[in-house]
């Protein structure tokens, strides 16, 4: 097992060696500890606790409080003690393989960039939509009104990288998009941003036919198998990989959105914000 495992849908009784490393039975001492790179053992549960500044005050700065690591890592602690627990419900973690993959990670950093780390250069769902040198995002903000505030235009946006990062899978080698806005023509993750963009401002994803830049559960769960065909570009001649999984996961998404206490009640991604 890995960092990480998928759990099976039905209980695995194969004893001991097969549980998680938050299981409360007895583990191997493999699964209780891992060797720092001078060979002296770390316990598990101390391995993700390195000590950093504290952030700015959200009150006073939000945006410099969310752009910086300790609020990544203050909110994402509430999924690493529920995985310490045993309590997620899909994956085991198994912290005793932490320092094998942050060594094997550091690694591949070093093969490809030392020593000039500064060239790395930033990756994410943002640089993908701006594929070719456009910046999508800022015009797809500077399209909206003035009186659009700016919790607003972030809920807008979170709703956007969200589902537009849940159909980000593999799309294979065949499958390409042809933008409608440039007409050029893009693949795997870029044509995908560029799709899951313009489907968004279409307001494929929203309920509400006077706020298309918006997705929300009552707009997911209109979705099927044709209207993502349709607004993927997909057909016989330009197949994707997992379209019925991508539609499936988007319309499981739609049901996830009624958790009024997490995503508000809009259940929008954005309902996420301030709550």
């Amino acid at each position: 097992m890995g960092l990480f495992s998928r759990k099976n849908s039905k209980p695995n009784n194969k004893g001991p060696n097969s549980q998680s490393a938050f299981s409360n039975g007895p583990r191997s001492p493999s699964m209780s500890t891992s060797k720092t790179m001078n060979g002296s053992s770390l316990g598990a549960s101390s391995v993700l606790d390195i000590p950093i500044p504290r952030a700015p005050d959200p009150a006073l700065d939000p945006a410099a409080y969310l752009r910086s690591v300790h609020s990544v890592r203050e909110r994402s602690r509430f999924v690493l003690e529920k995985a310490k627990k045993n309590q997620l419900k899909h994956f085991h973690v198994d912290l005793s393989k932490f320092q094998d993959t942050a060594s094997y990670v550091v690694s591949i950093i070093k093969r490809d960039y030392a020593p000039d780390y500064a060239s790395i250069p930033p990756h994410g769902r943002w640089q993908h939509f701006e594929v070719g040198g456009r910046p999508r995002i800022d015009q797809l903000m500077g399209s909206w009104a003035s009186t659009v505030d700016a919790q607003e235009r972030t809920r807008r946006l979170i709703d956007l990288f969200l589902v537009s990062v849940l159909l980000d899978a593999g799309a294979g080698t065949q499958w390409q998009y042809k933008s409608k806005e440039s007409g050029k023509v893009y693949r795997r993750s870029e044509g995908l941003a560029v799709a899951s963009l313009e489907m968004f401002k279409k307001g494929m994803f929203s309920s509400d036919p006077n706020n298309p830049c918006q997705v929300d559960s009552a707009g997911l769960k209109k979705l099927d198998v044709m209207a993502m065909a349709g607004g993927l570009q997909v057909s016989e001649h330009n197949p994707i990989e997992g379209l019925q999984g991508r539609t499936n996961l988007l319309i499981r998404l739609a049901d996830a959105l009624r958790n009024q206490e997490m995503f508000g009640p809009e259940a929008r991604p954005g309902g996420m914000l301030g709550m």
